[in-house]
């Protein structure tokens, strides 16, 4: 073995980084990165990708502008995010990114959590485990996010977006970006973290396991959008009433894929204190990737808008897939826990072929009815974080709008509420509390979310 260079041992740390991720069990929350404080008030709808949906428009027409607050904080320190730095802190440096637009309170919680990451990191780890009791996390993870947006331009065929019935093509680009992860805790360890007491397991070995992978993308689409009316189903003097239909074609360019594998072993001596001499390798993290990968992906969406009812459904990512090529691959370990060493390079054989990588379709339905003083909507999503609903409701009583709901993802509910003043008819301010747990300890902490809204139409 060769002793790494700076360089190489912070290339080490930032596959080590990768792989702790995961403990976080973080998905791309549409709340965390929306910049509407009106939607995240009631419980952050719209994260369904339906583009039928975006060709009917909302029954109210308006533009947001986020009041970033929550980048006071993310920026404060940035020596947490550089794996060069003895400040490099990558579990408050993933909860900082997984949550950037909005301000969340008791953001530096969770110090033991942080120092456990930390010193396995750096290889100083204390011999006794119950220096780091405090939290106790999941000892079964898997979470997997997908951020796909779209920027492009539908061109009119036939009509127009207010006429009965309307066809055009849509051609677009965007980034393809994802992220899944599989952890396993050995649930003695998760005892010993989560214990209000100490607790000493003599000559035994805990381990941590640990598979993340991502891709960077790029995505080419055309598309076709379509409107026709509801048959018998008219509503005088409105121009949204309809039937509509979205369908998509994703041409995926892939730039980077990475697989960060990791397994991570804690050997106790008589006295359950971690020893000095393991027989084993304490961490091994192996890196594979390729820079170039091809494949496609299917969208479809409808919505029907009756009266003051708007009802959607859409699947997204059907068939969808890259297949890498010319996969390449790195290995790293390190030799003790305790001792402050460097990381090691140790050579290892490339895979052979092709990598196939797959998401599950996401499948999101939900309605929405719109009476003179307040809203209702909700929505039902099922794919890449298992199941998750979202709902919530609006009154407007003069110039204030209340809100409230909330949201049930990865086994938690999450609520969230919020105000509106309108200063104008059409210029108004938006605020927002809601709950996130985006920390290793799966721990609800308030965030707070400010936005300006520019109505069109003076609504």
């Amino acid at each position: 073995m060769v002793s790494l260079t700076l360089t190489s041992r912070t290339i080490a740390k930032v596959i080590l980084t990768a792989c702790f991720v995961s403990l976080l069990g973080i998905s791309a929350s549409a709340q965390n990165f929306s910049g509407d404080a009106r939607a995240i008030a009631m419980g952050g709808l719209g994260s369904g990708s339906n583009d039928a949906g975006k060709l009917a428009g909302n029954s109210r027409q308006y533009r947001t502008f986020v009041v970033p607050l929550g980048l006071f904080q993310v920026l404060r320190n940035r020596d947490i995010y550089n794996p060069g730095s003895d400040e490099f802190n990558p579990i408050r440096a993933v909860e900082s990114i997984a949550s950037p637009v909005h301000y969340t309170f008791n953001r530096k919680e969770g110090a033991s959590a942080e120092r456990l990451v930390n010193d396995i990191v750096k290889g100083g780890l204390s011999r006794d485990l119950n220096t780091y009791r405090g939290f106790a996390p999941q000892p079964q993870m898997t979470a997997m996010g997908l951020v796909s947006p779209n920027f492009g331009k539908t061109f009119g065929v036939y009509g127009d977006k207010d006429s009965p019935i309307y066809h055009g093509v849509y051609v677009g680009a965007g980034p393809y970006i994802s992220v899944g992860t599989d952890v396993a805790i050995d649930q003695r360890l998760v005892d010993i973290l989560g214990s209000s007491t100490n607790v000493y397991q003599p000559n035994s070995n805990f381990l941590i396991h640990n598979i993340t992978d991502g891709q960077a993308a790029a995505a080419i689409t055309g598309g076709y959008r379509v409107k026709v009316p509801v048959p018998g189903r008219t509503t005088p003097g409105s121009t949204r009433d309809g039937l509509y239909i979205s369908a998509n074609y994703n041409y995926l360019r892939g730039f980077h894929y990475d697989k960060a594998d990791l397994n991570v072993r804690f050997d106790t001596d008589g006295g359950g204190l971690l020893t000095l001499a393991p027989t084993t390798t304490p961490v091994i993290a192996t890196h594979e990737w390729s820079e170039k990968g091809h494949g496609f992906s299917l969208d479809l969406g409808t919505e029907v808008v009756i009266d003051r009812w708007d009802l959607r459904f859409s699947m997204s990512g059907i068939a969808n897939r890259i297949e890498w090529e010319s996969l390449d691959a790195e290995q790293y370990v390190l030799n003790s826990l305790l001792q402050n060493l460097d990381f090691t390079q140790r050579p290892i054989v490339a895979p052979i072929g092709i990598r196939r990588i797959e998401l599950p379709v996401q499948y999101s339905a939900g309605g929405t009815y719109n009476a003179d003083r307040w809203t209702v909507d909700s929505e039902l999503m099922h794919g890449l974080q298992k199941t998750e609903f979202r709902g919530g409701a609006e009154y407007r009583l003069f110039v204030l709008e209340f809100r409230g709901g909330g949201r049930y993802v990865r086994d938690q509910w999450q609520p969230a509420g919020g105000v509106g003043l309108n200063i104008t008819r059409r210029f108004g301010v938006d605020f927002a509390m809601f709950s996130t747990a985006t920390n290793i300890e799966k721990a609800r902490k308030a965030t707070m979310a400010l936005s300006l809204r520019i109505s069109r139409e003076g609504q």
